[in-house]
């Protein structure tokens, strides 16, 4: 019964979750992006990305008992910068959000509930209607496409599963999302900064990205992450400025610290749902057998009590 019972109590997310990951351009492959705070200079040089995710376990809580399923409530900020900038400062980054999410603790998608919010663009909405996976992929997951969240489209798009790997040592399921060039918007620039002669112009915000994720498919967790962005500016259907062109991926450091994390618990579960059920199945055969054969060796002596054939007796 393990199968049944202990399977779907482990397999779900902790309520209680601190976390924080790290990615970064890699060594040599300088990030290209325009720099707001610096007079909308375009700037060349590595970027680093932090995820802070903390779990309210009360609302979680509220949240379960209301939707009545298991329910988990996260809170992550998404900081990107400079590798110097300190994303617990409190000042502003390049890059950053805050996403209060509510999703189911077992299969990971994201569900309608009140006590949500996202913030974008200095604006915070509440409740604001997430879709798809957030933060990790469902436990026991498949090989086939996910809906998985974009922070920038602000929507789920698909994750295709492309194939198998290994990530020290870790089978690993492979998902691409491939997000063709998009128009997100429009922003009033300066002419001069877009080839133009009008002292300000009305450009098209275009907005494209690959990400990869490599899973383990036991817990669904995300072992090695990476994203390709290029974002830039159009001006009649041309592309005129480069906003962000960069890859981010974990570092080694970080997916170390997953897989440190991540391997005894997959063996647990694969025990759990696997091994426990064959090989208890197994063994209980045996023990029902044993037990047969004991109650027959125990009926046979009663007969002979029966006869009076006791040792001894006349």
């Amino acid at each position: 019964m393990s199968k049944f019972y202990m399977y779907d109590r482990l397999a779900v997310v902790p309520l209680n979750t601190e976390t924080t990951s790290h990615s970064s351009t890699a060594p040599g492959a300088d990030a290209e992006y325009l720099d707001v705070a610096a007079g909308l200079k375009i700037t060349n040089g590595p970027l680093a990305n932090t995820k802070v995710v903390t779990g309210d376990v009360e609302a979680s809580k509220k949240a379960s008992e209301k939707l009545g399923k298991d329910v988990a409530v996260w809170n992550i900020y998404d900081c990107t910068d400079t590798p110097d900038f300190n994303c617990g400062s409190g000042e502003t980054p390049l890059s950053g959000t805050t996403d209060r999410v509510a999703f189911d603790a077992n299969t990971g998608e994201t569900v309608e509930y009140e006590d949500t919010s996202s913030e974008a663009d200095g604006e915070i909405t509440k409740p604001f209607s997430f879709e798809g996976l957030y933060f990790k992929f469902p436990f026991d997951a498949q090989k086939k496409t996910y809906q998985f969240w974009d922070g920038t489209l602000r929507e789920a798009t698909p994750a295709t599963y492309v194939g198998e790997g290994k990530v020290k040592g870790m089978k690993v399921y492979k998902y691409e999302q491939v997000i063709e060039p998009v128009k997100t918007g429009t922003i009033d620039v300066p002419g001069d900064l877009v080839g133009s002669d009008e002292a300000t112009v009305t450009a098209d915000r275009i907005y494209s990205s690959i990400s990869t994720y490599s899973v383990d498919p036991v817990t669904g967790v995300v072992i090695v992450g990476q994203t390709a962005q290029d974002s830039y500016l159009e001006l009649n259907g041309e592309r005129v400025l480069t906003t962000t062109k960069a890859t981010l991926g974990y570092t080694d450091a970080q997916t170390q610290k997953v897989v440190d994390e991540y391997k005894s618990k997959a063996m647990l579960l694969t025990a759990v749902k696997t091994w426990i059920p064959v090989y208890g199945g197994i063994l209980s055969l045996v023990l029902i057998a044993v037990g047969l054969m004991s109650r027959r060796g125990n009926a046979a002596g009663a007969r002979k009590v029966e006869k009076g054939e006791l040792v001894g007796s006349r």
